[in-house]
């Protein structure tokens, strides 16, 4: 019987630190100064249903995360324990585990790092991708996601990760991004990348890292005013 892991999800967010101990921003906070385009008409379309838009984010963040812990779980070699969620939640993980599934069912997948913390000492972020593999023999860095589709900050995300330094220097030849449904409006999709069409979203990523510190910056310095 496989070991069984509890999902916390009050679970603090990773802090990433240099070598020296100083903590550095980390990927999707960096990100976060981005606009998110797809929010807007998501929200204008709950509020004309006269449906809640809190609840409805909070219940789909709960669903996303088990789908995400449940994919790493079986990579892992692990079982999620399902004692602390509710029941809907489970039964709508377990519709979202179907197209997993079936993506995985005929590739060979060989996992060599998964969900590793790592920290870019240069540029001075640091991120946790969720999969390094060999999938049909070709290294390749995958990301889980779970929504409504699969929009420009994705790749942005998978750039900041592929310069992220793993402890074996892997050489990543291809980056996957694969959109889980979480709910009958969403869709499964795949979109794949060469790391080397990349470079660009690189650039934007470095611009947020910078606006980020600069913002940090400036923050304080007008706490020092007189």
């Amino acid at each position: 019987m496989k070991e069984k892991i509890r999902i916390n999800f009050n679970e603090p967010h990773i802090t990433y630190k240099l070598s020296d101990g100083t903590p550095v921003v980390g990927v999707t906070t960096a990100i976060g100064i981005l606009n998110k385009p797809a929010l807007v008409p998501w929200a204008y379309k709950r509020g004309k249903d006269g449906l809640s838009l809190y609840d409805s984010r909070d219940k789909a963040a709960n669903i996303g995360t088990i789908v995400h812990a449940r994919i790493m779980a079986y990579f892992k070699g692990f079982e999620v324990d399902n004692s602390n969620i509710a029941p809907d939640c489970w039964k709508a993980s377990d519709e979202s585990m179907k197209s997993f599934f079936e993506w995985a069912k005929n590739k060979k997948i060989i996992p060599l790092i998964i969900e590793e913390p790592m920290v870019n000492e240069k540029y001075k972020y640091g991120g946790t991708p969720d999969l390094y593999a060999l999938i049909d023999d070709e290294l390749t860095l995958t990301d889980f996601k779970t929504g409504s589709g699969i929009y420009d900050e994705h790749f942005i995300q998978l750039a900041a990760y592929l310069n992220l330094p793993t402890k074996d220097n892997l050489k990543v030849k291809k980056a996957i991004i694969l959109n889980i449904p979480k709910s009958k409006d969403d869709s499964f999709q795949i979109k794949s990348i060469s790391s080397k069409n990349l470079k660009d979203e690189f650039k934007i990523f470095l611009n947020c890292v910078n606006i980020y510190y600069l913002t940090k910056k400036i923050k304080n310095n007008k706490k020092g005013e007189v």
